[in-house]
């Protein structure tokens, strides 16, 4: 699970803003949206809203946490991506951008990252935390030394591999340019130990970053394979009034062209080769028929409508408005079970989805099974949402710049709110910043309503020119 993330100097975010996960203890309400951490007292939250203006730096956020997430999945020979510095100080260019996830796995806190200059690391570091001391696994100077620290021996009580395979990335160059972290999946996977194995596995595959207009690649093949997943998400639609009463397929089948055989046999995965051929456009599945390579089953999705009195119609699902396509994409988010691990971050929630669904899918998520470690975080303008029936304050952040033009990141248990007070008004109102502040708009209307005046003016004039 997410316990922070931190970010300084990067796009919009200057100084070093953290997105903390970590419950208030003032807070009694919603218990049941609280995970315990370990013996320590403490609990952490299972969701996070962020509001704030347009160009505040809402998605900012994302962004970074997408940066650090890339950075440290990328395969060795990709060129490192140019971490975008923010642009107003002088210095912001010249200085390193950094960010840091810390996070929880197996009971375990660990906090990793690093800072990168252009296309240069310039730092690096992994911690364990023991009795609210952080001790080094490892770390990283600019110049790419690495040593190890007092974590390692504390460790490989469980795990014996650890100082093994710290021994042999070290060994192996790396360039100014690489992550020493990254460099774990270029040892066999049974020496990368499950320390090193478990951290590059909840940045690059538990944490979950989705774009505004995501689209799950595999959810076709889902919904035909997995029954319990594809009753969940019809139920699903039934309830939020899409008018769709259930899911099917149709299905066809044709030879395999050449072309299309060679390039999934260079894939290597079947499935990963249909998404990159055919695009992930998430209403159609095209893979190699089970037992004839020399053929390809195409499976198209439809969307099941009834009348009265009890007729059907099936339609393509594409042709669904472009909010109830968002949603079924959505419904992995929420069919998870108890065991899971994932923290997925979404991008504006609201693009495409009803108000009232947006509430459903939150609640959802807050409130099924009590407990489970799955974390959502998402950047909305929805002040709906603003609703302490919904969710905790400090499952609530706000964004707005500052004078020096840097993105600020404030959770709504900063500020003194009873627990009857409409959220909602008090953010429209400006109480908690995070909304556009308005100058005076006559200006622009009088120079309007000059120009329109104008105009009618020398119309008239003409007509009058005009001999009869």
């Amino acid at each position: 699970m997410l316990i922070s993330f931190s970010v300084s100097n990067y796009r919009s975010f200057g100084e070093e803003v953290t997105l903390n996960m970590v419950a208030s203890n003032k807070l009694t309400d919603h218990r049941h949206h609280l995970v315990p951490i370990g013996d320590t007292g403490r609990s952490l939250v299972r969701s996070a809203l962020i509001y704030g203006a347009n160009a505040a730096g809402k998605s900012n956020l994302v962004k970074a946490m997408e940066f650090a997430r890339r950075v440290v999945g990328r395969q060795q020979q990709d060129r490192l991506p140019i971490a975008e510095a923010f642009r107003f100080q002088p210095e912001g260019m010249r200085e390193p951008s950094s960010f840091e996830f810390r996070f929880l796995i197996d009971g375990q806190v660990f906090a990793y990252g690093f800072d990168v200059a252009r296309h240069r690391i310039v730092g690096e570091w992994l911690t364990l935390n023991r009795r609210d001391d952080d001790l080094v696994v490892f770390e990283r100077d600019a110049l790419g030394r690495t040593k190890d620290g007092d974590a390692v021996s504390y460790l490989s009580k469980n795990d014996p591999e650890l100082s093994k395979t710290l021994g042999i990335l070290r060994q192996l160059p790396l360039r100014p340019g690489q992550l020493f972290l990254s460099r774990v999946n270029s040892v066999p996977d049974e020496v990368q130990g499950t320390t090193l194995r478990s951290v590059v596995k909840w940045i690059t595959e538990d944490l979950k970053v989705l774009e505004a207009e995501h689209r799950s690649c595999d959810l076709i093949h889902r919904l035909h394979s997995d029954e319990a997943f594809r009753r969940f998400s019809e139920e699903f639609l039934r309830n939020v009034d899409t008018g769709i009463t259930g899911l099917q397929f149709r299905e066809a089948e044709r030879e395999c062209t050449e072309y299309e055989r060679e390039f999934m046999s260079a894939c290597g995965d079947d499935d990963e080769a249909g998404y990159e051929m055919f695009e992930c456009t998430g209403d159609m599945d095209v893979r190699l028929k089970p037992g004839d390579p020399s053929k390809v089953i195409i499976r198209t999705l439809l969307a099941e409508h009834r009348t009265p009195p009890g007729r059907s119609f099936l339609l393509p699902f594409s042709e669904e408005s472009m909010g109830t396509q968002q949603l079924l994409h959505f419904m992995p988010i929420l069919f998870r079970s108890k065991e899971d691990n994932n923290v997925v971050v979404i991008d504006e929630l609201d693009r495409s989805l009803h108000p009232l669904i947006c509430w459903e899918f939150v609640k959802f998520f807050s409130e099924f099974c009590p407990g489970a470690r799955t974390q959502l975080i998402v950047t909305t303008h929805e002040a709906h949402l603003l609703d302490q029936e919904l969710l905790r304050r400090d499952e609530y952040w706000f964004v707005e710049k500052d004078e020096k033009q840097q993105s600020q990141l404030v959770p709504l248990s900063d500020f003194n709110v009873r627990k009857d007070l409409q959220v909602r008004r008090g953010y429209l109102d400006g109480r908690f910043g995070g909304v556009p502040v308005f100058g005076t708009l006559g200006r622009l209307r009088e120079q309007l309503e000059c120009q329109m005046g104008c105009e009618s003016s020398e119309g008239t004039d003409a007509a009058q020119e005009t001999p009869a």
